[in-house]
């Protein structure tokens, strides 16, 4: 963290901001395990461990969105849009369904995601 959350003075490394004496220590600690997080998440997509990628990504949202975090959070959900649609068109809603949740917890209000959740509710209730 570079600058103050509160005032935005430049900290040089330091955990009281020198300006409004704001103590930043749990704020530095939540980028730092968040950065911890989105490096566990690359390292389990790149590794094919998907589901757990997209978890452990979900945790470090919790954290703090960082703009690393925030790239390969749209980088998840665009890879998945495309298996999204493949499985629907092969009728396996319900995989789809399940899959969509866990994207859904990365961004509730994606675009693609509330278009494809819906798209698939209609295919579920039409081969009901």
């Amino acid at each position: 963290m570079e600058r103050c959350s509160c005032c935005n003075a430049r900290l040089g490394g330091a955990l009281i901001c020198p300006r409004c004496q704001t103590n930043l220590a749990a704020v530095i600690s939540s980028e730092q395990q968040a950065n911890a997080l989105l490096a566990h998440a690359m390292q389990l997509w790149f590794i094919q461990e998907r589901k757990l990628a997209v978890q452990t990504l979900t945790q470090a949202l919790g954290y703090k969105k960082t703009p690393a975090i925030l790239i390969f959070r749209d980088f998840i959900i665009r890879q998945y849009g495309s298996k999204i649609v493949a499985l629907l068109a092969h009728g396996k809603h319900q995989h789809a369904q399940y899959t969509l949740t866990l994207l859904i917890k990365l961004h509730p209000t994606h675009p693609l995601l509330l278009q494809l959740r819906g798209f698939t509710n209609h295919l579920i209730a039409k081969s009901s």
